[in-house]
């Protein structure tokens, strides 16, 4: 402005200088500038009381901006983007959107799809975290005109969906991001409608029961993506009513406290999988990443469970090596950013947590769509400029695995990701879980730069709900599992006469294996009661174990599945692999595997040399909510066995055939 000032005065002068001039001085646009506050008072009146005492000390809570980076880091920030390349690339990707998606976008409208607002809550919060993001680092009111726009049309909503609090979790921190980071230069009327929209949108609806109950006692990303939203926003406008705010902060992180920190356990691994582990951390690092901003403390919140700071090296360990994840459960199969590993990377002071957000950053995969983009902004925050670096040291483990409700190996040979690289998978766990799927002792594996055994992940949630399937029911006779992609008959498991996995069964890591696997890299499950019919069993419970091979220097695959049948009991087993290769069958124990010109044989053998039959089914069914799986084929083999019997099948994944008959 300054600038623009000057160039006027300066022109003035000149025409006053030579009288009439016959050069045409074309008009100097002004922006919009929002209507500033006459006097230095407040739009209205902090609250006068004393700060009260509780779980924090609420006289840290200091001047806006508050969330996450304050005026001094946004300052320190500006110098940072210009000295270290990698800042200036994410800050430039958020600055781009700004200017080509956010500036001039159509006013946000209460809009549901089916019984979700969410997608409304996640635009708003996308344009409102960017918009104010560049309006605190350029100055460009363009910026900050259309990020009060967007604050005025969603607190101008009837309400913020509170039957489905997911959409209110989003919405309070969009606004409460707004308010804060543009906090003195909104106009005093917006400031009163995201605080009046905050109090009855959010905070009123968070302690009514009626509500709330759907997150204070979940166990899932809902706990933290709500009270992560909630405490943030009562952290922003403590001032103006301290005890309501506390209210909610206090809630929030007892809450996320005593049941939403114990989804990581022990170990790390996120029942949930890879997906909504993106979902549910991100929000659990913005909560606890709130309270050490404001607070220079989380009051031992990150320490509640074992499990939390070992979940980034268990997110470290789910991307495969072709561009894929590990997408067990609910989840899309592409690797996609993850923004928690740069909170993480420098809360442990390990740079080699980001060698995959490095690696994605390159490829552009920041500057694509992605799960959680819409809260890129937020990890300027948290980034360490000394720790990111064009080149990061490769992980040193190779395997990784993690007990609990969903127990998982993960095995790298070589971090090169390269055809030299293999990724293996397999995960345990029971189908009732949040997101669960019939999968249990299911994997995933790549090899040669190609993926070969697949998961075929999730399907649209809203389509299915209109078709009445009760998407959200676990058990036994739920219409979830007769969803081709839910059910076992789509996983990499074995099946027994062709039922049903049982819902309440679990498939477990052998811990005494894995304790004691020194140098090797293998995994071992046990399946306990999956396979049962009601309270029928026809079958002991399967053991698969899987290990890498020594071939020359080429490691390959091996997997040996034993199952014995009761007395009595005659079961027909099914060993079923998802795969999008072409398929052949060459023999009466191999099957031809091709994709992209690489091959890999399958190499099926019994111990006691009993019949099987290769097969191939299609990955698809007649129902109709069924979605398509193009370019997939189910391969595998089928086998009678007798009562009272053991057989033990060893596939072996390889670049050339073994032993064919």
């Amino acid at each position: 402005m300054k600038k623009i000032l000057l160039c006027m005065l300066l022109l003035w002068g000149a025409i006053f200088t030579f009288g009439s001039c016959d050069v045409d001085i074309p008009e100097i646009e002004k922006p919009v500038l929002p209507e500033k506050d006459s006097s230095s008072q407040p739009d209205d009146e902090d609250d006068p009381s004393a700060d009260p005492s509780g779980i924090f000390d609420y006289s840290k809570i200091g001047e806006h901006p508050r969330l996450f980076l304050n005026a001094q880091d946004f300052d320190r920030l500006k110098q940072e983007i210009t000295n270290n390349s990698i800042l200036k690339n994410i800050h430039e990707i958020i600055i781009n959107r700004c200017n080509k998606e956010f500036v001039g976008a159509s006013t946000l409208t209460y809009q549901k799809n089916g019984k979700r607002l969410l997608t409304v809550s996640r635009k708003a919060l996308e344009r409102i975290c960017h918009l104010a993001y560049g309006y605190r680092m350029n100055g460009d009111y363009t910026y900050l005109n259309q990020a009060e726009k967007d604050i005025r049309s969603v607190c101008s909503f009837p309400d913020w969906n509170p039957t489905h609090y997911l959409d209110i979790g989003e919405m309070a921190l969009a606004v409460a991001i707004g308010l804060d980071w543009l906090y003195n230069d909104l106009q005093p009327e917006t400031r009163q409608m995201a605080q009046t929209a905050l109090e009855n949108y959010a905070f009123k609806t968070a302690i009514d029961p009626t509500y709330s109950g759907q997150f204070i006692e979940a166990t899932t990303n809902w706990n933290q993506v709500c009270n992560g939203g909630l405490l943030a926003a009562a952290l922003v406008t403590y001032e103006k009513d301290k005890s309501r705010a506390v209210e909610i902060i206090e809630q929030s992180f007892n809450s996320n406290k005593n049941k939403g920190m114990t989804t990581y356990g022990t170990d790390g691994n996120y029942p949930e999988g890879y997906m909504y582990w993106g979902y549910g951390t991100t929000y659990q690092v913005i909560l606890i990443a709130a309270l050490e901003k404001v607070f220079n403390t989380d009051n031992g919140l990150s320490q509640t469970t074992a499990g939390f700071l070992k979940t980034a090296e268990y997110m470290l360990f789910m991307a495969g090596t072709t561009g894929k994840c590990f997408n067990y459960s609910d989840c899309t199969e592409p690797e996609e950013p993850k923004l928690p590993m740069w909170w993480f990377a420098k809360k442990q002071e390990n740079s080699s947590l980001l060698f995959n957000e490095l690696r994605l950053l390159k490829k552009g995969a920041y500057a694509s769509k992605f799960e959680e983009r819409r809260l890129l902004p937020i990890i300027m925050g948290f980034i360490n400029p000394e720790q990111v670096k064009e080149t990061i040291s490769a992980p040193q483990k190779k395997l990784w695995w993690g007990d609990g409700d969903t127990p998982v190996v993960l095995i790298h040979t070589d971090w090169t990701y390269s055809d030299t690289d293999k990724y293996f998978g397999m995960k345990g766990g029971r189908s009732n879980t949040s997101h669960g799927h019939m999968d249990g002792a299911t994997f995933v594996y790549d090899a040669y730069g190609e993926r070969w055994a697949m998961d075929l992940g999730m399907q649209e949630y809203a389509p299915l709900e209109a078709a009445g399937i009760d998407l959200w029911n676990s058990s036994q006779s739920s219409t979830r599992w007769s969803i081709f992609r839910l059910n076992n008959f789509s996983h990499n498991v074995i099946t027994i006469n062709n039922n049903q996995y049982h819902y309440q069964g679990k498939a477990f890591v052998r811990t005494d294996y894995m304790k004691n696997i020194g140098t090797k890299l293998g995994a071992k499950f046990e399946c306990y009661g999956v396979n049962r019919n009601g309270s029928d069993y026809d079958v002991d419970a399967p053991v698969r174990t899987a290990e890498f091979i020594d071939n020359g220097g080429d490691l390959e695959l091996v997997m040996k599945d034993e199952i014995k049948s009761r007395a009595n009991k005659t079961p027909l087993v099914r060993w079923v692999m998802a795969t999008p290769a072409t398929t052949e069958i060459i023999s009466n124990q191999c099957i031809k595997l091709s994709q992209n010109g690489k091959i890999l044989y399958l190499t099926v053998q019994e111990q006691n040399n009993h019949p099987f039959t290769l097969k191939t089914w299609p990955a698809s069914t007649d129902n109709k909510y069924d979605e398509a799986n193009p370019g997939v084929t189910m391969v595998g083999f089928e086998a009678q066995m007798s009562a009272k019997d053991t057989r033990v099948f060893t596939t072996t994944f390889a670049k050339e055939p073994k032993n064919i008959n």
